[in-house]
């Protein structure tokens, strides 16, 4: 695995046969989002930032992952989700489940082949509009290294980037991202962490660098998170959500809010 992959998050695989619901933006409460500055770190192709800002009507979510390939395409399925939305779009279907195929039951996928993306009447960057398309953007980088712009956050998600972070960075790379989260978190700002098991180090280390051996370079485990992001970063509580219910093999990681 490429170097420039270590803040990307995970896909999870898609079953062909029917729509795929994510569980991990259905079991947290709405209220993390409406209204809110939302931060998705690692956000890959932006299927669940885009769900949140299409669904969890925040005052803007920011996407941001390192590799600018992934965020292309987050930027290409904003204009796909709004070319193939329903314009009568209601309060009920605002609580329907989330369907991160990024497919429509309205309009045919076919005509965005055809005919292209339907324009967007407002540039994107036009800060009085805050409805969906306009309170989601996207952003290529290095967050792990990037100096903060003083920018804070109500949620900060961080699903599943934990390993990566951790086999690139070492035990001290992840603690500094756990406080610069901490950091860029408005008080009684909340931090959706979910984070792989350790088990699942080794076999994604060795195509890193073959030479790491994780259980004698990595000291820092999951089990240790909370103490330390309690008792050292300083957040206030944590409740844990625990482990989605979802299909596809490897992906049983539990879900933890920590609140400043």
């Amino acid at each position: 695995m490429a170097i420039t992959t270590h803040i990307t998050r995970e896909s999870r695989r898609v079953p062909k046969s029917k729509c795929y619901i994510d569980p991990r933006i259905d079991m947290l409460d709405p209220a993390l989002f409406k209204n809110k500055q939302i931060l998705d770190i690692g956000c890959n192709t932006g299927n669940i930032t885009i769900a949140i800002a299409k669904k969890r009507e925040p005052a803007h979510i920011l996407g941001v992952d390192i590799d600018e390939s992934l965020i292309q395409k987050a930027e290409n399925n904003i204009r796909l989700v709004y070319s193939l939305s329903n314009p009568n779009t209601d309060s009920a279907e605002l609580e329907s489940p989330f369907d991160l195929t990024l497919k429509s039951h309205y309009f045919p996928l076919s005509m965005t082949h055809m005919f292209g993306f339907i324009p967007m009447a407002v540039p994107p960057d036009f800060k009085e509009i805050e409805n969906f398309p306009y309170n989601v953007s996207f952003k290529a980088a290095d967050w792990t290294k990037e100096q903060a712009e003083g920018e804070k956050y109500d949620t900060v998600l961080a699903l599943s980037v934990t390993k990566w972070i951790q086999i690139h960075e070492g035990d001290d790379g992840l603690k500094m991202f756990f406080k610069k989260i901490y950091d860029c978190l408005k008080p009684g700002g909340t931090l959706v962490l979910e984070s792989q098991e350790f088990g699942s180090y080794q076999r994604r280390a060795k195509h890193i660098d073959g030479s790491l051996n994780v259980e004698e370079d990595f000291q820092f485990r999951p089990e240790s998170y909370t103490d330390y992001l309690i008792n050292e970063v300083g957040f206030n509580s944590h409740h844990e959500l625990g482990v989605p219910k979802e299909e596809g093999k490897g992906f049983a990681r539990p879900v933890v809010l920590y609140v400043k």
